[in-house]
């Protein structure tokens, strides 16, 4: 069990691994995405913000770095607003680098995070594995859409690998909320738990059971064993694999955000999520 105030206690802890990077190499990263979306002439206009479309598990640190003004929805809705052209962002942040196919040729990796069981007061004293705590039918459970957002179907595959667990019962009586309420559904009584980030716990300040590193998808050495678990949906499969957060700058007032959202890195340490020795990170999108 967890808390907001423990983990800052420990400092880095398991997702907070490295030290800051060079201004050089952040310098060389303002630049450096590639977005898709064209230049609406912001140069012209230095006073806005800039607006930044990202995913919910973000929104919070992204009202904190730089001047923006910030939309949140699950990952993928955010890649469908964007294709659909409901949506025009200086920048976008998502949870999955691979959800920027088809949007941008190259992307700033510059967080990762864990995938944990969050829960209600004086709820995670009564279990000590998360496995007893999901099989207890008197207890209410929260997840989110895996046809919206990355947790949504890390959750699936979490359930997937896990071991003693019947996943599909187990999803079968788990309600369904969008990434941006879900916690705030626990907060308010309206569940007893949910799968959630371990930022998201951190920034609700809400105690958490931890998932064993071979299904919370937060281990790089584990990518293998975690490419075994796939989910189905509408549009493609996706197969798991370790927590990566990628951001895109699509104008030249985006690439400015991106490259202080990669500079942020106690700012994110600080709400929860990792940030490993070599972010931020330029990489391709269609890079494994």
């Amino acid at each position: 069990m967890s808390s907001r105030r423990e983990l800052l206690r420990r400092g880095a802890g398991l997702l907070a691994v490295g030290s800051t990077a060079s201004a050089g190499a952040l310098a060389a990263l303002s630049n450096a995405d590639g977005g898709a979306g064209r230049d609406r002439g912001d140069t012209s206009d230095s006073t806005r913000s800039a607006d930044v479309l990202v995913a919910g598990s973000l929104q919070q640190v992204a009202g904190e770095v730089g001047d923006a003004s910030v939309e949140a929805h699950g990952s993928v809705a955010c890649r469908r607003l964007i294709e659909d052209g409901l949506r025009d962002p200086d920048a976008a942040a998502l949870a999955d680098p691979e959800l920027f196919d088809g949007l941008a040729e190259r992307v700033t990796c510059f967080a990762t995070n864990a995938l944990v069981v969050a829960v209600r007061d004086g709820l995670a004293d009564r279990y000590d594995d998360w496995r007893a705590l999901v099989a207890d039918d008197a207890l209410s459970l929260g997840r989110t859409d895996p046809a919206r957002d990355p947790l949504g179907y890390r959750t699936v595959m979490a359930l997937e690998l896990a071991e003693g667990i019947d996943a599909a019962a187990v999803l079968d009586r788990i309600d369904v909320f969008p990434e941006t309420g879900l916690l705030r559904t626990l907060e308010a009584g309206g569940i007893d738990a949910a799968f959630a980030y371990r930022s998201m716990a951190v920034e609700h300040d809400l105690s958490h059971l931890d998932l064993p590193d071979r299904i919370d998808f937060s281990n790089p050495d584990l990518a293998d064993e975690y490419a075994a678990a796939s989910v189905e949906l509408p549009d493609r499969t996706v197969r798991g694999a370790p927590i990566r957060y990628a951001a895109s700058g699509r104008t030249s007032r985006g690439h400015e955000w991106v490259r202080r959202l990669g500079a942020a890195r106690e700012t994110l340490r600080n709400a929860g999520f990792g940030v490993p020795e070599a972010y931020p990170r330029r990489r391709e999108v269609d890079e494994k």
